[in-house]
């Protein structure tokens, strides 16, 4: 007769959305395990994006050596799949391109399978993680799309990322956008009144002033959120492309791409409800 051990290996897998493409790793060097990151590059790299990263940071934060090697890597710079050991896990993060036929961020998405003995390693492992984003990773530019791709429901994606994490994820953490954040800064109690605004020229040049309510952020492009001061009441909004200049001015533009404008229209209601606005 022969005795066997079972190693009891808790884990978890979890859906997640990368914000930046960068930063680029060197595909050779990873597929013999050195991780070599660059701000740029054609040829021979892939994206291992703001979530790559930030794993291997919280990997190096545990473990003194952890070590990852790349798996797969197809023809899309998107698609790739490595695996990491560290202080007792094990994980693998696949890249998955779910939509759009150009490179974006916010066209791919990140699997992350990792395991551990203990639970409360992964608990707090997780924990740990997950607050070094601003926004969740697990919300999605694309619920309907990713679902579609990754065949998890929004449910089960915040679920998951619920379990490995050993806590309860809050309404509001469900609500926030990961494009929907504000990009005029976080403001304090003792300015909560303080309103963004812009003055615009009507067609018959006199001055129209918008306030904003945030902004929305979608493929590496700004879009505020407007509505009309003058509104006791306000019902209506605008939506308007944002436009930085090298020299730091700002300018707006109208969207003329209907299906684009639909879409940020269902983000912005998202982030006004979010807000307690609309």
């Amino acid at each position: 007769m022969h005795a066997y051990s079972c190693e009891v290996v808790h884990s978890v897998t979890l859906i997640a959305q990368p914000r930046s493409k960068t930063p680029f790793v060197k595909v050779g060097a990873m597929k013999t395990g050195k991780y070599e990151p660059r701000k740029s590059g054609t040829f021979g790299i892939m994206w291992f994006t703001d979530f790559g990263e930030k794993f291997w940071e919280a990997c190096q934060g545990v473990d003194d050596s952890p070590k990852l090697r790349l798996k797969e890597s197809g023809f899309d710079e998107m698609d790739w799949k490595v695996s990491f050991r560290f202080a007792g896990f094990k994980a693998r993060i696949t890249s998955v391109k779910y939509k759009g036929f150009f490179g974006k961020p916010g066209n791919s998405y990140m699997e992350l399978k990792i395991g551990t003995q203990n639970p409360n390693d992964l608990h707090v492992f997780l924990q740990a993680f997950a607050e070094k984003f601003e926004t969740p990773p697990w919300i999605m530019n694309n619920w309907k799309k990713a679902e579609a791709k990754c065949g998890f429901s929004k449910e089960e994606i915040i679920s998951a990322w619920s379990k490995g994490m050993g806590r309860e994820i809050t309404e509001e953490e469900t609500e926030v956008k990961g494009w929907g954040a504000s990009l005029f800064g976080s403001k304090s109690k003792d300015s909560e009144k303080v309103e963004d605004y812009e003055i615009f020229e009507d067609a018959d040049g006199n001055d129209v002033k918008m306030v904003i309510h945030g902004a929305l952020e979608i493929e590496d492009d700004e879009y505020a959120i407007m509505s009309y001061a003058d509104d006791v009441i306000t019902t209506e909004y605008e939506i308007m492309k944002i436009n930085r200049a090298k020299d730091g001015t700002v300018s707006y533009s109208g969207i003329e791409d209907k299906e684009l404008y639909n879409d940020l229209s269902e983000a912005a209601i998202e982030h006004l409800e979010t807000k307690f606005i609309f």
